[in-house]
Formats: C-alpha cells, structure tokens, sequence
C-alpha cells in the first residue's frame, strides 16, 4: 500500500479515496503509473480535502477469490480504526471489477465508487445475462450465493431494482473499449448522469480524461476557495 495525506485534511470530516490497482493480462501496469500518469496531481490541484490510498490487487487475488478479504482487512478496516467517516473507490478495468466485488457485500462502509473502464466479468457470465434478457432478468432465475463475479451482478442488479444506489456508482469508458459489451450492460444498471462515454480505447488517455472529468463533477470535498489549477 501507498498513501498521500492531503495537507488541510479536516480531523472532522475525514475521507478517503482508494484506488483499487491491478495487474492485468492485457496491458499490465502499476501502483507508481496512477502517479506518473497524473492521477494524484489531479486530485491535488483541484485541492480536494482527501486522503489518497493506493492499494494493489493483482490477478491472483482474482483467481484465489481473496479479493474482498484483502481489501477489507488492509485497506477499509484500517481506514475505519482511523476514524474515516467516508470512503470512496475508485479503479481501472480489474481494479474497478475488484470495487464491485468489494461492495457486493461491504457496500455499507463505501460512499461511493468510479469504475474506470470495468473489466465486467468473463464472456460465459456475459452470455448468461444476455440470454436471460438482461441483468435483472437473469438475477431472477440466477442463485446470488455464488463466489464469482455473479455475486457482484446480482448485487448492482438488487441495487438497481430498488430505484436508488446507497453506494453512489459513477462509470466511465471509451468508446472503444475491449470490454464495451458487458460495460454497457453495467450501465444500463446505472442513472444516465452517472455514465460517461468518450472518445477512446482501454488506455491510458481515455482513463486519465475520464478521472480529469469525475472530478470535474465536485463530488469529493474541497478546501474552501478551492480551484482547479
């Protein structure tokens, strides 16, 4: 784990924001590339009132189904020992997928998460909700007690039903994105205002554009008189 501390934090209304990193097999990348890549100075110049943990989930957290486990257990209880009132998730492709999984049963300590690019969930799965008729459809007739991104499907799904997320959810993603398919399926789960689509690939200039413009949207904290620079 990395952390940067904002230096006007306030003791009385503490936040924090996680990126759930991954290493991917398409493209593999790392904890340092959300800096060099300027995600931190984003949130920086803007002067959002944020503690910034960078927390590396890898392919075989994935594969083991350690994923919430780990994130909980190093990354939000810690947070929460600490007296952080708010937490926020944000990630790329695995990492967003990882965000999800996380809330499919700890969505209670998350304020809010933004899924950058999500990786969805296997082609198998994808044919599932699709031959169903779509994701509410096919929680209906599909178990929840699964251990595998179905979880996290049926989660959003019951989220959805309900007409308003607790966790507020943002997306964003290129429009040409490897994963589209099953991204659009995922918005369609979604309020309109909380999706984005631009100009782009899975890459990193869709990914930065994308995070410039969700924190263009002022949902996070900042510091009085505070302004983009």
């Amino acid at each position: 784990n990395q952390s940067t501390n904002p230096n006007n934090a306030s003791p009385d209304n503490k936040l924090t924001l996680h990126f759930a990193q991954a290493h991917l097999w398409i493209g593999k990348y790392c904890i340092e590339d959300f800096i060099e890549q300027g995600f931190i100075a984003a949130v920086r110049s803007r002067k959002i009132q944020v503690d910034i943990v960078l927390a590396e989930v890898t392919y075989m957290h994935v594969m083991s189904k350690t994923t919430i486990s780990a994130l909980h257990k190093y990354v939000i209880q810690p947070a929460l020992v600490s007296g952080y009132k708010k937490v926020w998730f944000a990630g790329i492709s695995l990492g967003a997928f990882s965000a999800l999984y996380y809330a499919s049963e700890y969505s209670e300590h998350l304020s809010g998460m933004y899924l950058i690019a999500p990786y969805p969930s296997t082609n198998d799965i994808l044919n599932e909700i699709t031959e169903a008729g779509g994701a509410l459809k096919w929680t209906s007739s599909n178990s929840a007690n699964q251990k595998d991104e179905r979880a996290w499907w049926h989660w959003i799904a019951r989220e959805s039903v309900k007409g308003k997320l607790i966790t507020q959810i943002y997306l964003g993603t290129g429009d040409d994105d490897h994963f589209l398919r099953g991204q659009r399926v995922l918005s369609g789960l979604l309020p309109n205002k909380n999706v984005l689509a631009i100009s782009g690939t899975h890459s990193w200039p869709a990914w930065i554009e994308l995070w410039h413009n969700w924190l263009e949207l002022a949902l996070l904290p900042r510091s009085a008189g505070a302004s983009c620079q």
